[in-house]
C-alpha cells in the first residue's frame, strides 16, 4: 500500500518539477515506434491525392500517403532555379502561401531527399523532428511543474504521428520553434525567445495565433520598453528572411506568403462540417467568429493575462504610458512563472482554433501538444483528461469528417479554453508561491 501511495505521489506531484529522468525512456520508446512507422507504413505520391491533381489546399486521404511533399518540391525547384516572385512560384495545391522560411527549410530538403524523390530520407528528418519536439514539449512541461501522470498523453496520438512521418507537412517545424520559443521565454531568455519565435512564424503564420499573449506577457515581464525592443527584434528576422522575396517582389511576398483572406473549402473542413455548407460560407459567419475571437482574447487579457501586474484594467492600461519602476516593476516580473506563460500562451492557440474558419488535419499538430497540459490546468481529474483527449483524438482521426467529427472537434476546443480560463483564474500570488517551493524542492535535492 505504501508503495502505491508513493507511486500515485510521484505521478500526480505538480509542486515540483518532475525529474529529467523520465524524459529520455519517452524518447526512446517513440524513437522505436516511428521507426516501425516508417519502415512498415508506405508514404508515396499516391495519384488520388490532391498534391497530384490540382485540387485546393490540403487534407488526408484514406491511405497513408504523402500528400503535400510533391507541392512543395514543385514549388522549391523553381526557387532554386532563380524565380523569387511569390505570385509566379506554383505547385500542384496552388500557388505558394507560406513565409520564406518555409521555402529555405524544404529548399534544404529538396537537396538531401534527391529533388524530393528519396521520401523515406525526408521520413528521418522528420521523425529527429518529431523526437526534438517532444523533448522541448516535454521540458516546458517540466517548467510548468505538470504532474508526470499527463506525460503518456503526448505519445499516443495516431493523428500526430501520421502528420509528421507520414505526411510531411511544413506546420512541424513551426509548432517545433514555438515551444523552443515557449522554453526561452520559462527559462527567461526573451531575446532568444524572441528570435525563434519569429523564425516560427517566419515558417508559417498559424503562430500569430498566441501572439496576443506573448504581447501581454512581454508587457509585464519585461515593461513597455524592453518589450518594444523584443517587437523590433522579432520585426527585423522576419525581414531579413524576406529579404530575397522583398527585394525582388514586395506586395507579392506579402499578400501571399501572410494571406489573411484565403478561401476556404467546405469539402475539407474539420471543425464546422456540422453547421451546413450554406453557413460556412457565409459572410456572416466568418465576421461571427471573428468577432467571438476578439471578445474571448480580450475576456482572457482583462481577466487572467494581467493577473501578474495586479491592476485594474485602467491601471494596466497606463503601462503602455507609464510603466512600472522600482520594487512594483520586479514584482510583476517575477510573477510571469513558467506556468503562466505556457497556459497563457496554450489558451491563445486554442482561443485561434477554436475561432477558426476552418481546419484540416495537419493542424492537429498545433494542439495535440498542448492538450494534456491545458485539460489538467483545467482542473479535470485523471478520467476525465483521458476520456476528454480521447474524444478529441477520436475526431481528429475521421476522415472524412462529419457532422458527429465536426462538432466534437469544436466541443473539444471549446473544453479548452473555457478550461483554461477556468484552471488559471487562481490569483497570481499562489502562482509565484508554488514556484518558490519547486525551486527550495530543488535546491534541497541537489544537496541531498
Amino acid at each position: 500500500m505504501d508503495l502505491i501511495n508513493s507511486a500515485f505521489s510521484f505521478a500526480t506531484n505538480s509542486r515540483s518539477r518532475f525529474p529529467l529522468w523520465l524524459i529520455p525512456p519517452l524518447l526512446l520508446v517513440e524513437a522505436v515506434f516511428c521507426a516501425i512507422i516508417i519502415l512498415k507504413v508506405p508514404c508515396k505520391a499516391d495519384p488520388s491525392s490532391r498534391s497530384a491533381s490540382s485540387l485546393p489546399h490540403t487534407d488526408m486521404p484514406p491511405a497513408d500517403t504523402e500528400i503535400d511533399w510533391k507541392a512543395y518540391m514543385e514549388q522549391v525547384a523553381q526557387y532554386q532555379a532563380g524565380e523569387r516572385d511569390y505570385a509566379l512560384i506554383k505547385g500542384g495545391t496552388g500557388p505558394l502561401v507560406y513565409p520564406a522560411g518555409h521555402v529555405y527549410i524544404y529548399s534544404f530538403l529538396y537537396d538531401f531527399t534527391n529533388q524530393g524523390k528519396d521520401i523515406l530520407k525526408g521520413q528521418w528528418i522528420f521523425m529527429a523532428l518529431y523526437l526534438a519536439t517532444l523533448a522541448v514539449v516535454l521540458l516546458c512541461y517540466r517548467e510548468a511543474r505538470a504532474p508526470p501522470y499527463i506525460l503518456p498523453l503526448l505519445v499516443l496520438s495516431k493523428r500526430l504521428h501520421s502528420i509528421y512521418v507520414l505526411r510531411l507537412f511544413n506546420d512541424p517545424f513551426s509548432i517545433f520553434f514555438l515551444f523552443v520559443a515557449v522554453y526561452c521565454w520559462q527559462k527567461k531568455q526573451w531575446t532568444l525567445g524572441s528570435a525563434v519565435y519569429s523564425l516560427s512564424v517566419g515558417v508559417k503564420m498559424n503562430t500569430l495565433l498566441v501572439l496576443p499573449a506573448v504581447a501581454v506577457t512581454y508587457l509585464q515581464a519585461l515593461g513597455r520598453d524592453k518589450a518594444l525592443r523584443q517587437a523590433l527584434i522579432m520585426a527585423q528576422i522576419q525581414f531579413l528572411i524576406g529579404t530575397p522575396f522583398l527585394s525582388e517582389a514586395p506586395r507579392s511576398y506579402i499578400t501571399k506568403a501572410f494571406e489573411l483572406t484565403r478561401q476556404f473549402f467546405f469539402e475539407w473542413t474539420v471543425n464546422w462540417r456540422f453547421v451546413g455548407e450554406e453557413v460556412f460560407l457565409s459572410k456572416k459567419f466568418s465576421l461571427g467568429l471573428l468577432a467571438l475571437h476578439g471578445t474571448l482574447l480580450f475576456v482572457f487579457a482583462v481577466t487572467r493575462w494581467k493577473k501578474p501586474s495586479q491592476r485594474s484594467l485602467s491601471s494596466f492600461l497606463t503601462l503602455l504610458i507609464t510603466p512600472a519602476v522600482g520594487l512594483e516593476d520586479l514584482q510583476i516580473s517575477a510573477r510571469v512563472t513558467p506556468r503562466y506563460i505556457l497556459t497563457s500562451v496554450l489558451a491563445a492557440n486554442a482561443i485561434g482554433m477554436l475561432c477558426a474558419r476552418s481546419l484540416h488535419y495537419q493542424f492537429y499538430s498545433w494542439l495535440a501538444w498542448g492538450t494534456p497540459y491545458v485539460l489538467w490546468r483545467s482542473g479535470f481529474g485523471p478520467v476525465w483528461i483521458g476520456g476528454l483527449w480521447a474524444a478529441q483524438e477520436w475526431a481528429w482521426n475521421i476522415f472524412p469528417s462529419t457532422s458527429g467529427s465536426s462538432g466534437t472537434v469544436v466541443a473539444s476546443l471549446a473544453v479548452a479554453v473555457v478550461g483554461a480560463w477556468w484552471g488559471s483564474g487562481k490569483e497570481a500570488e499562489r502562482e509565484l508561491a508554488l514556484e518558490e517551493d519547486g525551486d527550495s524542492d530543488s535546491d534541497d535535492e541537489k544537496r541531498k
